[in-house]
């Protein structure tokens, strides 16, 4: 059947339910990301703001009724709801004081949904087993507010522990809840110690429930602090049923020795009326004239007995209010149009505070931080591409024309030097050409040891200069080389150090990676050399008469006494010796400028050149993971970002439709919330003129006569109820 209440409850889930799945998906991500990931902080409101609007959702959708249960530890409350659901749910309700809310509501069969302040949830259909995983729960959770409490802090499960027990929501078959559609919320007894968030709780659903029951035990009625937060209460919810658990077989001791009847037994209204009179605070005695408040005395106990035995109509007890009369007020109230303006208007004004909630969340520092995040992580993925591109230009670019020019301003220097060493060799050759003819020294002594060491002493000179000009040039900056205005940025913009490249390469340079071996060109063969008489008389050959003199021509090392020296070669082998060398020291002379330019610049040049792409390739391969982590990140947290701004529009988009439903629907007159309507049949218009409940008074002049009619009806009906003291 279609009514008005019905298309509020259609439209409301329609404007609530997309809010669900962005707020779930932004404290999933908030929870699967890094430990330094800013936000993380709003991760628990939002899975707690989730389970709130997903709880406000299914209340609406489902037309639910929430009654709240507060009350002591051990009060009967977990008998009084097995009296209201007519089954059996203390498995779950006389659990040693976990601090978690539980819902008890009808369901074809029975089962047990554990849900954690993570929003990870488990289900159970043993009790047993439902039984023992709490048990454990409970041991760890005191463990962790031990822990919070020594180190100073104020325990919040969805900060220190959030794998804490946040709701047990029981399904059973519970034909009694089924017919009202109430769902029972067993909150965590008063007083108990782990009752954290437990103001923050009862307050959060001063808009969701449709009224309370505190449940006291006789004995304690009279305790002043019992009633403490019981008128915190009072201000929270229109109605409250304040249930006083009697112990009907509680006996006491006469002044003969008997045991008599005890007061409870024979007389409890008057234990009622001294509370009223005598300790009933002045906001409860205001509360109960004003009919707000109403107080049953009941054995709940023996009531819940008889109910889950099926007893209907249990033995009455002299002066007890029957439990039958607590159940028939309480679904009265659930049934009664009064209800329907608390249900509605509760529904609004808690999807307001919900929205208004999810606004200061996404509002919060931490959010803010994200965001500002993002657009450092952006900024720094840019300036890492940034560099990696530098890197790729440096990486193609011609570096053996950049390092080729050092060469050619180094020449000059070094040919100047080959000059100067040259013209000393020449002589230092000259002087030791001479001294051989003077001594006795083999003709291989000439070569080795003094030829050969003195051509190397000019290899080694010029070797050395080079070497010099070169780590002068290189060490005066940027490697010896020239560079362009926009090479230097991207260097600059690389990471790269030439400078340091540069001084090391050099450092690594040789001598005997630079200097080369000497083979000196001169053979016997060379030498003009005279025969001897003897020589002309044996008619010896011109090679004997050298082997003779000089000894093997591969190894020409037989000493020769200088007058031998004198007459045997004389001044025709000096000549040739002269020519021979000048024009070996020519060609050495020349190539070896060249050689040592290719061995020591162009070395340099070259490990230069590798070391530079060596280093271009390290460091591109340090940004590339350094821009694959940054670009993670951003996935990661604009990920987050999108779902919660996603939900922020959705929000805004809710926000606007609320004030819509609350425009459209908050000045009904309460009686038609509940009016059949036809399918097509045009909404009720409503003028925003005050009604006796608080709603518009409607005007039959802008109506249909049919809906004139049916609200007429209506009426009627209802008078005639009100008259027969029938509230169906």
């Amino acid at each position: 059947m279609r009514t008005l209440l019905s298309q509020f409850c259609n439209s409301f889930d329609e404007v609530l339910r997309p809010l669900l799945d962005p707020l779930n998906e932004s404290a999933e991500a908030l929870l699967k990301a890094g430990p330094d990931m800013p936000g993380k902080a709003v991760r628990a409101d939002l899975l707690d703001l989730q389970h709130q609007f997903e709880a406000l959702v299914r209340k609406v959708s489902e037309q639910q009724a929430y009654v709240l249960l507060f009350g002591p530890l051990k009060s009967g409350k977990s008998t009084l709801m097995n009296g209201i659901a007519r089954s059996y749910v203390s498995e779950v309700s006389s659990l040693p004081a976990y601090p978690c809310m539980v819902f008890v509501s009808h369901g074809e069969t029975r089962s047990f949904d554990v849900t954690r302040y993570s929003g990870r949830s488990e289900r159970f259909t043993d009790p047993t087993a439902l039984h023992l995983f709490i048990n454990r729960a409970h041991t760890e959770l005191a463990d962790r507010i031990r822990s919070a409490e020594e180190g100073g802090e104020v325990f919040d499960p969805a900060l220190h522990y959030p794998e804490a027990i946040r709701r047990v929501d029981v399904r059973l078959p519970a034909e009694e809840l089924a017919e009202s559609g109430a769902v029972l919320v067993d909150t965590p007894g008063l007083y108990a110690r782990m009752r954290f968030g437990y103001s923050q709780m009862t307050r959060d659903f001063r808009d969701a429930a449709s009224c309370a029951i505190f449940v006291v035990k006789s004995d304690n009625l009279f305790l002043e602090q019992v009633f403490e937060e019981f008128e915190e209460l009072l201000d929270l919810f229109s109605r409250i049923f304040l249930v006083v658990n009697l112990d009907s077989a509680k006996r006491d001791l006469a002044p003969d020795g008997r045991l008599v009847p005890s007061l409870e037994q024979e007389d409890p209204l008057r234990i009622i009326d001294a509370f009223e009179n005598l300790a009933m605070s002045a906001p409860l005695k205001r509360a109960a004239d004003e009919g707000r408040l109403r107080i049953y005395p009941v054995d709940l106990l023996r009531a819940a007995s008889a109910r889950l035995a099926g007893d209907d109509a249990p033995e009455a007890i002299q002066g007890q209010i029957d439990f039958e009369a607590f159940q028939r007020d309480l679904s009265d109230y659930l049934n009664s149009t009064e209800y329907l303006v608390a249900f509605l208007g509760d529904s609004l004004r808690r999807a307001q505070t919900l929205l208004d909630e999810a606004g200061r969340l996404l509002g919060h520092p931490e959010v803010s931080k994200l965001e500002n995040m993002v657009e450092d992580l952006e900024a720094r993925r840019q300036d890492v591409n940034r560099r990696r591109q530098a890197i790729e230009r440096l990486d193609s670019t011609d570096w053996a024309v950049v390092f080729g020019e050092l060469t050619e301003r180094l020449a000059p220097s070094i040919r100047e030097q080959a000059r100067l060493a040259s013209s000393e060799t020449e002589r230092n050759l000259d002087t030791i050409l001479a001294r051989w003819f003077a001594t006795t020294a083999s003709f291989q002594s000439l070569i080795e040891d003094d030829l050969v060491p003195a051509f190397d002493r000019y290899q080694a000179e010029l070797a050395s200069h080079v070497r010099k000009i070169l780590s002068q040039e290189v060490l005066s900056g940027t490697a010896g080389v020239l560079l362009t205005t926009d090479t230097a940025s991207d260097l600059y913009t690389a990471g790269v150090d030439i400078n340091f490249i540069g001084r090391e390469v050099v450092s690594g340079l040789a001598d005997s990676n630079i200097r080369r071996a000497i083979d000196v060109p001169l053979t016997t063969s060379q030498l003009p050399i005279k025969r001897g008489f003897f020589d002309w008389i044996l008619l010896r050959p011109l090679e004997k008469v050298r082997r003779n003199l000089l000894g093997d021509p591969d190894r020409p090392a037989l000493r020769i006494p200088v007058d031998i020296k004198q007459k045997r070669l004389g001044p025709d082998a000096r000549a040739a010796l002269v020519r021979k060398v000048d024009v070996f020291k020519s060609r050495f002379f020349h190539e070896t400028v060249h050689h040592l330019q290719e061995q020591v610049v162009g070395s340099y040049r070259a490990a230069a050149i590798e070391a530079l792409h060596d280093s271009l390739a390290k460091r591109d391969k340090e940004l590339e993971l350094k821009v694959n982590e940054l670009v993670r990140r951003l996935l990661e947290q604009r990920r987050i970002l999108a779902h919660l701004a996603t939900l922020k529009e959705r929000a805004g988009i809710a926000t606007s439709k609320i004030e819509e439903l609350s425009l459209e629907y908050g000045a009904t007159e309460p009686d038609l919330l509940i009016v059949p309507m036809e399918a097509d049949e045009p909404k009720l218009p409503v003028i925003p003129q005050a009604g006796p409940l608080g709603g518009a008074i409607l005007d039959p002049a802008t109506m249909p006569q049919i809906q004139v009619e049916r609200v007429l009806e209506a009426a009627v009906d209802t008078d005639e109820c009100i008259e027969s003291g029938d509230s169906d």
